[in-house]
């Protein structure tokens, strides 16, 4: 494992938004893992995980954290059960099952990690299918031990999971247990969704669905209801496609984006709760 200082995190995010990392390492291996927080600890500063760049925007000057990303990325299949590590592209992991007739497709076309999206449980709205329906455990690294927790230890709920409330912790592999069915129709229903998707979500410069459902009201529609499609700060934009998408659309700052959430906040006059991650220069993510 090789620790670099003052890496630029605006290129490893989907949104394309944040200052440097003060330290910035990429893991391999546990015993990666074991060392970077040693690191950490040794700096006293926070471990940051970072999947793939989705869901989260890095505030505009020096973090000062390590930053890691978990490369590790090993998916096997024994009969309904599944192993994935948190490096593992979601989208991959969907398409590969689905070729050995284990249906994932309610996860189709979400992006990031399987660790991002266990981070998050991530779904297809607050009442659809969340990853937590195929999980049975999952390995994760805290405060410099390995941990090996069930379903009803991560305590997953709507968007939420035992690991946000955890001081930064390491997502490394999720058991899963997945449902067969015909490949044929399980790649029917990908085909169907991703098309879905593309028609009614923005695939730009964008880290995602920003905020969740309030009171089991999608957080579009509360928003489009406040007519703030479009709606721009500096070069961040309220998608004209999806409500619930902020767009960079040329060079959006941490700045632009947390304004125009409060004026979104403002102007909607509803408790929206933040989805996607913002982390500030203490490496502490802002509320």
């Amino acid at each position: 494992m090789q620790i670099q200082e003052l890496i630029p995190l605006g290129p490893k995010t989907t949104m394309r938004i944040g200052g440097n990392a003060q330290y910035y390492a990429e893991l391999q291996t546990q015993r990666d893992c074991e060392e970077a927080w040693q690191f950490a600890q040794g700096k006293g500063i926070p471990m940051i995980v970072l999947g793939a760049g989705s869901n989260t925007i890095f505030a505009d000057g020096v973090i000062e954290a390590l930053v890691v990303r978990v490369l590790a990325n090993a998916i096997e299949v024994s009969g309904n059960t599944v192993r994935a590590e948190a490096g593992a592209s979601l989208a991959t992991v969907v398409t590969q099952l689905a070729k050995r007739g284990l249906d994932f497709s309610p996860l189709t076309g979400i992006p990031g990690t399987v660790g991002g999206a266990i981070f998050g449980n991530a779904g297809q709205g607050p009442q659809g299918t969340w990853i937590d329906h195929f999980v049975q455990t999952v390995v994760v690294f805290i405060d410099g031990e390995w941990k090996t927790l069930s379903r009803e230890e991560c305590d997953f709920r709507y968007r939420e999971s035992i690991f946000k409330k955890l001081q930064n912790p390491l997502l490394w592999k999720t058991t899963f247990s997945v449902p067969s069915r015909k490949a044929g129709d399980i790649e029917q229903d990908i085909g169907s969704l991703l098309k879905k998707r593309t028609i009614a979500q923005p695939f730009s410069r964008t880290a995602g669905s920003c905020f969740k459902a309030v009171n089991g009201t999608p957080a579009w529609n509360v928003i489009d209801a406040a007519g703030l499609k479009g709606c721009k700060v500096g070069d961040v934009q309220v998608s004209d496609k999806h409500a619930n998408f902020l767009i960079n659309t040329g060079n959006g700052t941490f700045a632009d984006a947390k304004h125009l959430i409060e004026e979104i906040r403002q102007k909607t006059g509803a408790p929206l709760e933040l989805e996607m991650r913002f982390i500030g220069e203490s490496g502490s993510p802002l509320r």
